[in-house]
């Protein structure tokens, strides 16, 4: 083995275990380079189209057009270094306007690789792929998409 592939494998350790340190059962779980997958279900009562409009810092995935019980999916590469992997979306309907974070590394990086969310008039829901709600939904947030 050659000096450039002995140091190769050495920083490769160093950052394998940077990583364990910070959580080591979940880094196990979820150490991988697999996409992560974003579903988002138009769950609006009533029945209003929902237009979403998500961003990253580096994507930005143009406004979609979800009919009432349709969804929209998406899918990215999660940022393994700086753990800043962010989704900001803004949701249309009934003449409203929100905001909601769909995707915060920090938050949703060891909860779900599939990540479901209902849309209500309320504000979003983690579900699950049936649309069973698993965790208590949120309310929307203001401010402004980067």
């Amino acid at each position: 083995m050659g000096w450039l592939s002995i140091k190769l494998l050495f920083t490769l350790v160093v950052v394998a275990a940077s990583f364990m340190l910070r959580n080591p059962v979940a880094r196990v779980v979820r150490f991988t380079l697999d996409p992560t997958h974003v579903y988002i279900y138009n769950d609006i009562e009533y029945g209003p189209t929902l237009y979403v409009h998500c961003r990253s810092k580096d994507d930005d995935l143009g406004e979609q057009v979800i009919p009432p019980k349709f969804s929209w999916d998406f899918s990215f590469g999660l940022d393994l270094l700086t753990r800043e992997t962010e989704f900001d979306c803004s949701f249309k309907f009934n003449d409203e306007s929100h905001l909601y974070p769909i995707y915060l590394q920090p938050r949703d990086e060891f909860d779900c690789a599939y990540c479901y969310w209902k849309i209500t008039e309320a504000g979003p829901c983690r579900t699950d792929e049936n649309h069973t709600v698993i965790k208590p939904c949120d309310s929307w947030v203001g401010g402004v998409l980067r």
